[in-house]
């Protein structure tokens, strides 16, 4: 589930790759509601897998389509390990 709240977006739940795809026009509209610069906090996630590379890399691809950055916070361990595997540790804001 994805949940705009001020200058952040907050993912909740289980994201895989079936939800990864349905969250995608829930993704549009909540970036639209969004400010320029705003944070995706991951926090939330209790299940996940390496869909979640692919919804932070659509995150940010639509922010920019949308002339919008967007940072990442609330990383777990498991998936700080997973994004720097796949060189992608400096979406992270840092701790």
């Amino acid at each position: 589930m994805l949940m705009a709240e001020n200058d952040r977006l907050r993912v909740v739940g289980a994201l895989d790759f079936s939800t990864a795809t349905a969250m995608t026009p829930r993704l549009r509209e909540c970036i639209a509601a969004l400010p320029d610069i705003f944070t995706v906090d991951l926090s939330g996630l209790n299940q996940f897998n390496s869909a979640v590379l692919a919804f932070m890399l659509d995150c940010v691809r639509l922010a920019r389509a949308a002339n919008k950055r967007c940072r990442f916070s609330g990383a777990t361990p498991a998936l700080g390990n997973m994004l720097k595997m796949a060189s992608l540790s400096d979406l992270m804001l840092p701790d």
